[in-house]
């Protein structure tokens, strides 16, 4: 076992939300030998931000104290940290939702900002956030951005172009950037704007205004931006902090997910492979309760011997990713969402090149630099 899918196989036991005291006896073996490189741990735990949550599942369990001193100090140092700097973000966060409540809008928070109002006080380090997602009805996005400017935030990149939200917002005396969205992602029909206001819930917090997603449509965003956005599928990789967030939802809603409903609408947008791979990985890798649905076919078995063979040589990782990158741009649901070109056929295929051409026309001598950016939507 090389020391890159020892350190991987650690990371995916010690985030496990299925657990019993055998589960915890043996991860806390593997976490005390002595041949355990937690540099090469924390490494990568960093990459893939999850640094924060493994502290807060090794505190949950009971085998924070008992790690190496240096792998210890290390995650309590981090966790510490990070907590400290979102105590800060949701500061600024409550401060932005009662701006866009000022002007009549309720917003819907996503992912990290939705894990400050909803985690634990000591849980709160356990998620990295680079930004706040909202997502704001699109006739009032002029609005909400002109409250947030009035209030001393300002647009990256003036003259860049955006789809799915809006330029992000950035503030001097603020840590993170506000990204204002109008769809729940990077698509025009998987979860429309209908049905996801439709059917939001509430948070209470504050005396603030906001939603969240419905407990459906957040399985089904987390599954497209880890599978489809960040392409994790195609390229066979875990996305560990989308994982552990997918199981996390699945523990706290399983019960109330109407998990063949789901399945039918994964089907429905050629998906359904996809759908039934991702929550194999997240019932077999982090213990996730299963579905009532049959997950565990062939090709969802095969699936996870890809990723778990990608954990054990890095180098084609990096490559994969880097291919990826180029071919961000010309992703279909993003071509769709630009064009309106739909997903599949012959038409999707005329917009990739015409896609290529505009790209060409506007960065010209620049363009390969441009599509090796990897995470850098071109419009």
């Amino acid at each position: 076992m090389t020391g890159f899918f020892r350190a991987f196989t650690v990371l995916t036991g010690a985030l496990r939300v299925g657990t019993g005291a055998a589960d915890d006896e043996a991860l806390a073996a593997r976490l005390a030998a002595p041949d355990l490189d937690w540099t090469r741990l924390l490494r990568m735990a960093d990459k893939e931000n999850i640094t924060g949550a493994l502290a807060v599942a090794l505190r949950r369990r009971g085998l924070f104290d008992d790690l190496p001193r240096a792998g210890r100090e290390a995650l309590a140092r981090r966790l510490f940290m990070g907590t400290e700097f979102n105590i800060r973000i949701k500061s600024q966060a409550e401060e932005a939702v009662g701006l866009l409540n000022s002007v009549g809008c309720t917003p819907m928070l996503l992912k990290g900002g939705l894990h400050l109002f909803e985690a634990p006080p000591e849980a709160l380090g356990g998620r990295i956030l680079r930004d706040l997602d909202m997502v704001v009805p699109g006739d009032a996005l002029e609005t909400c951005v002109g409250v947030l400017r009035h209030a001393g935030y300002v647009p990256e990149g003036e003259h860049d172009g955006w789809t799915y939200h809006y330029r992000p917002l950035h503030h001097k005396d603020k840590i993170v950037a506000i990204e204002l969205h109008v769809r729940a992602g990077e698509q025009r029909n998987f979860i429309t704007v209908e049905d996801a206001w439709a059917q939001a819930v509430p948070i209470e917090a504050a005396g603030l205004k906001m939603v969240a997603l419905a407990p459906a449509h957040r399985v089904m965003h987390n599954i497209f931006h880890s599978e489809i956005q960040d392409a994790g599928f195609a390229l066979g990789e875990v996305c560990l902090r989308q994982l552990s967030d997918l199981a996390g939802i699945c523990v706290r809603f399983t019960e109330s997910i109407d998990w063949r409903s789901i399945d039918s609408r994964m089907e429905q947008h050629a998906m359904g492979r996809l759908f039934r791979a991702r929550m194999y990985l997240a019932v077999q890798l982090l213990g996730a309760p299963a579905p009532d649905i049959t997950i565990d076919g062939r090709r969802s078995r095969l699936h996870l011997r890809h990723c778990l063979l990608k954990q054990r040589l890095p180098r084609l990782t990096h490559l994969t990713r880097w291919i990826a990158g180029i071919a961000g741009p010309f992703k279909r649901y993003h071509l769709d969402l630009l064009y309106g070109c739909g997903t599949s056929g012959f038409g999707l295929q005329v917009h990739r090149v015409k896609h290529l051409g505009k790209l060409m026309i506007r960065y010209r001598s620049g363009i390969w630099n441009r599509l090796t950016k990897r995470g850098k939507s071109l419009q």
